[in-house]
């Protein structure tokens, strides 16, 4: 069994179809962990689910849009406080996607996901980051999957050449943060010592990243909103726009 990891897809499906069939992803025999966020931006969030729940060996984390999702399909909070801060973020597109409800299989997903995951070769998988200073499994849900902390807090130290080793973990993988809003150059996953960023924009200008954790080699699907020429996704133009125009975009 391969074992790979992939993040943030944003409703981006055609990516995700790439990213698998360029790594050679075996849906019966392979695994994939999921770092969250495969709604919200593009319109293939249905789609996306879809082809996740085929995966016979899927391990999902919730993201911080999949926990907006969550609360509007499941009504856990009401419809209308869900939906105040989500649509325009890409919950817009998730609700296109969907319409009125979502099927029972994916709202379980969602349901089901994990906030963090420990492998038994002791990798750390979580969405958005966590407080070092307490157990992981101490650690609210607001810091594992919306807090930004503990990425700028590394980064800080990696761009001082002063890269931290984050123990007790053999490896640390993050999502959430795209590594293109960091650094505009940085369009592939980026490693700080034993800690990888491995959301490289998918929901903006970027592409979508899978990396296979054994061998660390990395597959790219094209740049996401070149696959959905004609949708904003969360950006401020569509690739179209922007080729007539040539002005710039969000990242």
């Amino acid at each position: 069994m391969k074992r790979f990891v992939t993040s943030d897809s944003h409703g981006g499906y055609r990516a995700l179809v790439q990213c698998l069939a360029r790594c050679g992803f075996d849906k019966k025999n392979d695994q994939l962990f999921f770092l969250g966020d495969v709604v919200d931006g593009w319109s293939e969030t249905k789609e996306s689910i879809e082809l996740l729940l085929s995966l016979r060996h899927l391990l999902f984390l919730l993201g911080n849009h999949d926990q907006w999702a969550l609360a509007y399909y499941s009504h856990q909070n009401g419809r209308k406080a869900a939906s105040d801060s989500w649509q325009s973020q890409g919950g817009r597109a998730t609700v296109k996607s969907y319409g009125a409800a979502m099927p029972p299989a994916h709202l379980a997903l969602l349901q089901k996901a994990r906030l963090y995951h420990i492998t038994s070769d002791n990798i750390l998988f979580v969405h958005a980051g966590f407080d070092e200073c307490i157990p992981i499994e101490e650690n609210d849900a607001y810091t594992l999957l919306w807090s930004r902390d503990f990425v700028e807090e590394h980064y800080s130290h990696y761009k001082q050449h002063k890269p931290d080793r984050i123990s007790p973990y053999k490896e640390v993988y993050i999502g959430h943060t795209p590594t293109i809003a960091l650094d505009r150059k940085q369009t592939s996953p980026l490693h700080m010592e034993n800690l990888t960023l491995i959301d490289t924009g998918a929901a903006f200008t970027g592409c979508l990243s899978i990396m296979d954790l054994d061998s660390k080699q990395v597959w790219q699907s094209d740049k996401v909103m070149t696959l959905y020429p004609n949708e904003t996704g969360r950006n401020r133009q569509t690739w179209n726009q922007l080729l007539k125009s040539g002005g710039s975009v969000f990242y």
